[in-house]
């Protein structure tokens, strides 16, 4: 048998504690289940309708059976993003060419200048 531990008691890098992963619901479990899927909406509805149940748990109940029937509703996100302001006209013509490979992942790399023996441009 392979050891899955080192000396502190993790397991190696690359095996895991579960390697025939999560075992699947028995058919029996998933039957029942189902068959108890009717009494619960029924449940959520009457807990929903019912004016002597807290209010709180009404709103959870009638939550839980629009989430079932339409979906949860999608939840935005605000995300603010800045780049910073340049003046374009501060840059010579040659780094605007290498701005512009850069923008366009490399494929049109500006050439070197061919009087660049030195390795200066």
């Amino acid at each position: 048998m392979m050891q899955k531990r080192d000396a502190g008691g993790k397991f190696i890098k690359g095996t895991s504690g579960n390697p025939s992963g999560r075992p699947a619901t028995p058919e029996d479990v998933k039957t029942m289940l189902k068959c108890a899927t009717a009494p619960a909406v029924q449940l959520l509805i009457d807990t929903m309708n019912d004016v002597n149940t807290r209010p709180d748990l009404r709103v959870r109940c009638a939550e839980l059976v629009l989430d079932r029937v339409l979906g949860k509703s999608v939840q935005p996100l605000e995300a603010v993003f800045s780049t910073p302001s340049l003046d374009m006209t501060e840059f010579t013509v040659d780094e605007l060419k290498k701005l512009a490979a850069l923008d366009d992942g490399g494929k049109n790399e500006p050439e070197k200048p061919e009087n660049s023996a030195s390795g200066e441009e």
